[in-house]
């Protein structure tokens, strides 16, 4: 893997109005609500005295891309065009369902890669969750989007554009197990949250539909997002000190997940930074 840094000046953010953490296959930008709420402001001493944590001061943009380096593969076909076997009138009805665990887009950009800080930094102010709900959809048999990232204890209407019904199936680690049938054109939506952080995404399947299958995470900050098909990142409001964040796909199963466990940067205020990620297929266990 090779990194190639960048670090740009940019304009002072202007209240960095409301934005979602949750990334998705249109665009991967994770801009806070600025509505602080208290991340608390001392810790224990060795002694069991509270250590006073000044406030950091400030945020900045951390952005990038993520992509493949030499030829990328062309995906898999998992479901042929009129050859599902359940469901067939919707599933597969007019187009082939391919393999989205390893997509490759312009520039060979790849899509869906976690990019997330494990935990707030000291003496951060953690932006109040957003009252807005995320949205996980499922259309023509595929869950949309294929990668979420969400906040602990925001709600994620569940819904579904198909005729037919689905079990939306969660396998966190942490929060209990969400399994649900989602009923057959639901644009209202199930309610499901998490209410407790994970340290990795997790699968979401469809026991209905063997094929379907998605990845969320949950943490309780928003500074996590996922890469857009173009292989983009963007997570606004960063706040301006040494931070540690973590790269997680799908596929670097041999890696149990993480492309990088510890991608330290350093934002300045009023800044943006900028990493460009380079990685080959054997980081992909091909």
């Amino acid at each position: 893997m090779s990194i190639t840094s960048r670090s740009l000046a940019t304009f002072a953010l202007a209240c960095c109005g409301l934005g979602l953490v949750a990334g998705c296959g249109g665009g991967a930008s994770a801009k806070p609500e600025i509505v602080y709420k208290s991340s608390g402001s001392d810790q224990a001493g060795g002694n069991g005295s509270a250590v006073a944590v000044a406030a950091i001061d400030g945020t900045g943009t951390f952005t990038g891309t993520v992509q493949l380096t030499g030829t990328a593969p062309p995906p898999d076909v998992i479901v042929a065009k009129g050859t599902a076997k359940r469901d067939g009138e919707v599933c597969a009805a007019t187009v082939a369902i391919v393999d989205q665990s390893l997509e490759i887009g312009e520039s060979n950009g790849i899509a869906n890669i976690f990019i997330f800080l494990d935990k707030a930094p000291p003496g951060a102010q953690v932006p109040a969750v957003p009252t807005e709900p995320a949205v996980f959809d499922q259309k023509g048999c595929v869950f949309i989007p294929h990668a979420m990232v969400t906040r602990t204890n925001q709600q994620v209407l569940v819904k579904s554009g198909d005729a037919i019904g689905h079990n939306t199936h969660t396998f966190p680690k942490r929060s209990r197990v969400f399994n649900q049938l989602i009923q057959a054109n639901d644009r209202k939506g199930f309610p499901l949250i998490y209410n407790r952080a994970e340290r990795e995404p997790f699968p979401v399947k469809c026991d209905m539909h063997s094929w379907m299958q998605a990845y969320h995470l949950a943490i309780d900050h928003p500074w996590g997002t996922t890469t857009n098909a173009k292989g983009e990142f963007k997570i606004e409001g960063v706040p301006a000190t040494s931070l540690t964040f973590r790269v997680w796909h799908e596929r670097a199963g041999g890696k149990g997940g993480f492309l990088e466990r510890a991608l330290k940067i350093t934002v300045k205020k009023d800044e943006t930074v900028t990493q460009d990620l380079k990685f080959a297929l054997s980081d992909f266990g091909q």
